[in-house]
């Protein structure tokens, strides 16, 4: 913001000022420095931060209760802020006022001030309306103002404007190509089965029969060996330790979970965000896998 050599300047400069230490000495374990965090960086990000919130504490909307000349100057005072109204116009006067305050004062206005109860209340009773939900509709009002400064600056997610979902294009569009049949039908099946609402638990069972059918792929009948194999191809040049314990922590979801057994000691998965979760999750792997034995210069065939 562009600040004037006067006294109002002068205070800008002195609230930014106050704002940068406050961002040096910030504590991320503090709640109460948290809350004021997530004010400032919403200050920061929405340039009509203080005008916005200046039409709030005017009311010159529908949420907030309306206040004339007098009743602003009542409001800053009665805060402990020594304003007083200059006949101006009442939005600007008080987003000029705002921009002379810390993140801390701005927090006191709106805990304090836009949002004492008593104004809402004597509104209500004048014009005949339910106090709690004009509270609750301004409070609403208040979160989505806040939400949009947060939010000011991010663009739109490309994807979302072609119609692109990034783990379908990535994951389900790739042609599956094994020299094992089987295997390949089965992340077909998977992948298939997934799209209706109705069949996500056999698709994760699908999924989950093609990693235990994976890990056979390089060797006649010893699993173990197979499993090794497939594993050092997978980490090269990268974290051995990393991939093999995804081996096993996946192995383990799907002996302990009704995935690939279902005995009366297996454990339900009765969300859907979290079968969505593992799915993609074992998705990835195999993916992962597949491309890995399609780079890998002396690949062998199955079974060999």
């Amino acid at each position: 913001m562009a600040i004037e050599i006067n006294d109002i300047g002068f205070r800008q400069g002195e609230a930014l000022l106050s704002d940068s230490i406050f961002l040096l000495d910030f504590d991320g374990n503090s709640p109460k420095d948290l809350k004021l965090y997530k004010l400032l960086k919403a200050r920061q990000e929405n340039p009509d931060f203080e005008m916005e919130l200046a039409e709030f504490i005017c009311g010159d909307n529908n949420s907030f209760p309306y206040r004339s000349s007098f009743y602003l100057t009542k409001f800053f005072t009665d805060l402990g802020f020594n304003y007083t109204h200059d006949g101006t116009t009442r939005r600007y006067w008080v987003k000029d006022v705002l921009l002379q305050m810390t993140i801390r004062e701005i927090s006191l206005v709106v805990e304090r001030g836009l949002f004492n109860k008593r104004d809402f209340r004597k509104v209500a009773k004048e014009k005949g309306q339910d106090c709690e939900d004009n509270y609750q509709k301004a409070i609403k009002e208040f979160k989505d103002f806040f939400n949009d400064s947060l939010n000011n600056n991010k663009g739109i997610d490309l994807s979302y404007l072609i119609d692109l979902n990034i783990n379908t294009e990535l994951l389900f569009d790739k042609d599956i190509d094994t020299d094992d049949e089987d295997l390949n039908r089965l992340i077909k099946e998977a992948k298939d089965r997934f799209f209706n609402p109705k069949d996500k638990q056999v698709a994760i069972e699908k999924l989950w029969d093609a990693f235990e059918r994976i890990k056979t792929y390089y060797s006649g009948g010893n699993k173990k060996q197979s499993s090794s194999k497939l594993s050092t191809i997978v980490s090269q040049n990268f974290d051995s330790e990393l991939i093999e314990n995804e081996f096993y922590i996946l192995t383990k979801i799907g002996n302990e979970y009704r995935i690939r057994h279902h005995e009366t000691g297996t454990k339900e998965i009765p969300e859907t965000k979290h079968l969505n979760y593992l799915f993609f999750r074992m998705l990835s792997l195999i993916d992962l896998c597949l491309t890995s034995i399609n780079d890998y210069k002396f690949q062998l065939t199955p079974n060999e």
